[in-house]
């Protein structure tokens, strides 16, 4: 109680007012020592992961705490800041890999394309006979045809159409015909060619052959023009398999 009332009974310095018990620099145990300077606590540990994990409530600390509690505020805000630029540096990574990545596929996607693309002209720029390239050495299940000639002429409407001459063989178990075995479409630019009758029958396809037998069919098709190349298409009429015979014929 005396150094609290040392003021009462000594005069302080000349310009010097006593402390007050209301100042947050009062010295409580000697009124007459200089004033405490403040003491802040230690930053908090777990405020300042907690700024790292989410960087708004750094932000938020930062700029509620920096005059009361600098220390705190300022690892705060620090933790904060580099949790934003280590995000910003992963996701510059992140999408940098995705980006390798894509690229990386398309180009292996575009070089199993071309290399398909190779295949299917190396198989074209065979010939027999006429201009024909074949797939799967001219057989398909359990039948080999191979287009042995085309001749232009005039259907029974009289249209142009084109009478493609095929050696079918039958090396399944069982009589079949033909057009029961297969099916045989034609194209020009792309674009399916209708099938059509002659005025006589040799066009007819649906005689049954036994097992072993090779026999030649005709088929007739109504033209689009007569000079544009056709490309036959020949593949199993009921058949889970994509396999195909693929002749090309110069008219």
């Amino acid at each position: 109680m005396a150094d609290e009332n040392y003021y009462q009974y000594n005069t302080p310095p000349q310009g010097q007012q006593p402390p007050q018990q209301n100042d947050q620099n009062y010295n409580p145990f000697n009124g007459n020592m200089p004033p405490m300077p403040p003491q802040e606590e230690k930053a908090s540990v777990g405020l300042a992961i907690l700024s790292y994990l989410i960087p708004l409530v750094g932000l938020i600390l930062y700029l509620t705490k920096k005059d009361s509690r600098p220390k705190t505020a300022k690892v705060c805000g620090k933790c904060a800041l580099a949790s934003v630029i280590i995000n910003i540096v992963l996701t510059i990574i992140l999408y940098a890999v995705m980006g390798g990545a894509l690229l990386s596929g398309l180009s292996d996607e575009a070089a199993v394309d071309s290399s398909y693309a190779e295949s299917y002209d190396d198989e074209l720029a065979a010939e027999t006979g006429s201009d024909s390239g074949n797939t799967s050495d001219n057989t398909v299940g359990d039948y080999t045809c191979v287009v042995k000639g085309a001749e232009v002429c005039k259907d029974w409407a009289d249209k142009d159409a084109v009478l493609i001459t095929y050696e079918f063989t039958n090396n399944s178990d069982s009589a079949i015909s033909f057009d029961v075995a297969l099916d045989a479409k034609a194209y020009q630019d792309g674009i399916g060619l209708e099938s059509t009758f002659l005025d006589d029958d040799t066009d007819i396809v649906d005689v049954e052959i036994k097992p072993g037998v090779t026999k030649e069919v005709k088929k007739a098709y109504v033209l689009r023009d007569t000079s544009t190349e056709i490309e036959i298409e020949i593949s199993e009429l009921i058949s889970f398999s994509d396999d195909k015979i693929i002749t090309k014929v110069t008219l």
